[in-house]
């Protein structure tokens, strides 16, 4: 996990997503990027641009990509990055042999061609273009490029059964003298990598506010709402998650105006790994760790008891019902929770906790 992270220390937030592709996950990401451009950044001005390049590159996902034999949903990769300068949209799914001969054709078309021709071409195509079974004739396409500002960044690689993986990333910048490029396509390729390897399903750093929390939640939600049958790990990992995140609000030191946290939450086989990480104000250190080792230390029986003493406690402190969101994780995972607190230089300590459901 430090390595990936390591990849995104110059990312003011990341989000990272592997799963199903729904209209609702693209809200959820759009909404996720409009409250943080607006509220957190300089970069306002880019909301809309990536607002829109957002939805069309899940619209360009959906339009070419390949379903996997057992489902007829849309499976695919997206992240969502925003740095000082820039916001930096990534998307990744599969796409057979002949769709990667025409995409790449097209994309080596507009990323030769300067801002006036890109919208001679958008006009040539709109007016005699017709549509394909995979949809525009490259409409799409053409759009990312006139608001990206710069070129498109895409890889196709092969993997088998006439199968590519096509990798496709846009930097929107904020200004139009920027010319130095950061996305670099074989470095989106590795962290996909590692990514899939740890079965990681999402991946976000940055801002924990609630406006940012809810839409995380729903995300997860999207991808068990689409099955017939929800199981019971899910809906316990579904909880737990959201207990996690109330901690980072409840127990978190606002940091550069922000409540900055990690998450992560793995899928193997039928059993899910949800770790948060943020930091703690070494005044609150003290109380929150004794109140996690104790509850750690509980069996069954006396967590269940605590857990019914404290729901009928109407005493409500700044930091919750006295520790009914850790009760509620530890009862969801079966005790089968980590911990570690690490000081910093300036006496607080990063908190992380890693939940097995």
């Amino acid at each position: 996990m430090s390595n990936i992270l390591n990849k995104l220390n110059t990312h003011k937030i990341c989000l990272s997503y592997l799963g199903l592709f729904e209209d609702d996950i693209t809200d959820k990401i759009i909404g996720i990027s409009e409250y943080y451009l607006d509220n957190k950044t300089d970069l306002s001005k880019l909301k809309n641009k990536v607002s829109f390049l957002i939805a069309e590159c899940f619209q360009n996902i959906v339009r070419h990509g390949e379903t996997k034999k057992e489902t007829v949903k849309i499976e695919g990769y997206f992240q969502l990055s925003v740095l000082d300068d820039r916001a930096i949209l990534t998307s990744c799914n599969l796409v057979t042999h002949d769709v990667a001969k025409s995409i790449e054709s097209k994309l080596n078309q507009v990323n030769q061609l300067d801002a006036e021709g890109l919208k001679k071409l958008y006009t040539d195509v709109l007016q005699n273009g017709g549509l394909s079974e995979k949809g525009g004739a490259g409409l799409g396409l053409i759009e990312m490029a006139r608001k990206s500002g710069l070129p498109l960044k895409f890889l196709f690689r092969e993997i088998e059964n006439n199968q590519y993986r096509f990798f496709l990333a846009l930097e929107i910048i904020s200004k139009k003298d920027i010319t130095e490029e950061k996305a670099d396509i074989l470095e989106i390729e590795n962290l996909y990598n590692e990514l899939s390897a740890q079965k990681i399903m999402m991946l976000y750093k940055g801002d924990l506010s609630k406006d940012i929390v809810v839409p995380l939640v729903e995300m997860v939600q999207s991808n068990f709402s689409n099955k017939e049958d929800i199981t019971s790990t899910e809906k316990r990992s579904i909880i737990t998650l959201i207990e996690s995140l109330q901690n980072v609000s409840k127990h978190g030191k606002i940091v550069n105006g922000s409540k900055e946290g990690l998450l992560t939450m793995i899928k193997s086989d039928n059993n899910y790994t949800i770790e948060v990480s943020n930091t703690i104000d070494y005044e609150k250190y003290p109380k929150f760790e004794s109140m996690l080792r104790s509850i750690k230390e509980m069996d069954k029986n006396e967590l269940n008891n605590l857990y019914k003493k404290q729901l009928m406690d109407p005493e409500i402190s700044e930091e919750g019902n006295c520790g009914l969101g850790l009760l509620e994780i530890s009862k969801n995972s079966g005790g089968n929770f980590n911990y570690t607190f690490t000081q910093q230089d300036n006496k607080d300590y990063y908190y992380s906790i890693q939940i097995n459901i």
